[in-house]
């Protein structure tokens, strides 16, 4: 039973226009139910109240604004791949050729020569004086 109420509600959540109508629709009750408390702590409150339903009525009417304004006007974003893309690549192997081979193992050579070199030259600068933390 838990699992068929599951697969209804995000089988239901995966239908953009319904989603959305549903967001809007959940987004219209909190601001009506909001709407009828700030009433009640406009009429019946201090001045401190009153600006407290001022104050909180503005946060929540851009909050509000900007979310339904984002989930109407913003596609969504494929996340995953397609399921044909969703595939194990297999992996290539490639024997190196002998004059590719030996011209990466020259070029490894002269890399780990150029290295050395640097470090000889970084030692000959001196030491470091580490500062106190």
């Amino acid at each position: 039973m838990t699992n068929w109420v599951l697969a209804r509600v995000f089988g239901f959540w995966e239908h953009r226009k319904a989603r959305n109508w549903g967001l809007t629709l959940g987004f219209v009750l909190v601001l009506l139910v909001g709407g009828r408390f700030a009433g009640f702590a406009w009429t019946y409150g201090t001045v401190a109240d009153q600006i407290a339903v001022v104050a909180a009525g503005t946060v929540i009417g851009m909050i509000s604004l900007v979310v339904l304004l984002r989930i109407w006007l913003v596609p969504p974003v494929q996340t995953l791949p397609a399921e044909e893309e969703h595939r194990v690549p297999t992996a290539q192997i490639h024997q190196p050729a002998g004059p590719d081979f030996l011209a990466a193992s020259q070029l490894a050579q002269r890399r780990s020569g150029r290295t050395r070199r640097l470090g000889k030259e970084a030692a000959a600068l001196g030491p470091i004086k580490r500062r106190p933390f």
